[in-house]
């Protein structure tokens, strides 16, 4: 149970990180191009604060479905190891309907 919140949480972070990465690179590239064009340092901040602004939007706008879901599922998770303490996957041995069939083995 703790395994699966971890990654559920781990999926979570990753998933902001790229999209933080990807306002990074937005936002450096707008930087280099106003200074190219000899924005004032002032006017560049409002800018890439506007333009960062409006990437989170639709980052969250694109990416909501997906937060919303493994949101959903990690509360879930949560909820069920605080109602069941002690509850843990089964360990041991697989029974033989959950394995497919072997496949017999012809000389070539």
């Amino acid at each position: 149970m703790t395994h699966a919140i971890n990654l559920i949480i781990m999926i979570i972070m990753t998933l902001a990180d790229l999209v933080m990465a990807f306002i990074g690179f937005i936002d450096g590239m707008l930087a280099a191009l106003m200074s190219s064009a000899g924005i004032p340092p002032n006017v560049q901040l409002i800018l890439l604060v506007v333009a960062a602004l409006i990437l989170v939007v639709y980052a969250v706008r694109a990416l909501g479905g997906i937060f919303a879901g493994l949101i959903v599922v990690l509360l879930i998770l949560l909820v069920l190891s605080k109602a069941f303490p002690g509850m843990h996957v089964p360990q041991g041995h697989v029974p033989s309907w959950l394995t497919p069939p072997a496949q017999p083995h012809t000389p070539s």
